[in-house]
């Protein structure tokens, strides 16, 4: 699982930190935020599992 960045005004995502899932499939993850823009996570898929990607949610610097 990929915790993913897109700078506001962007239509590119940037990897900020790659995760593993803890039991039960939970995951989490923290990065510092450094400007405005678009936080997702992205699973990559398996053989058996379809690549996904979340819709991104904004965070305003201030």
């Amino acid at each position: 699982m990929k915790l993913q960045f897109r700078k506001k005004g962007s239509s590119t995502y940037t990897t900020v930190k790659t995760v593993t899932s803890g039991s039960g499939g939970a995951v989490t993850a923290m990065a510092t935020a450094g400007s405005d823009g678009y936080y997702r996570f992205a699973f990559v898929g398996t053989g058996t599992t379809a690549a996904v990607n979340a819709s991104g949610d904004f965070v305003d610097v201030r």
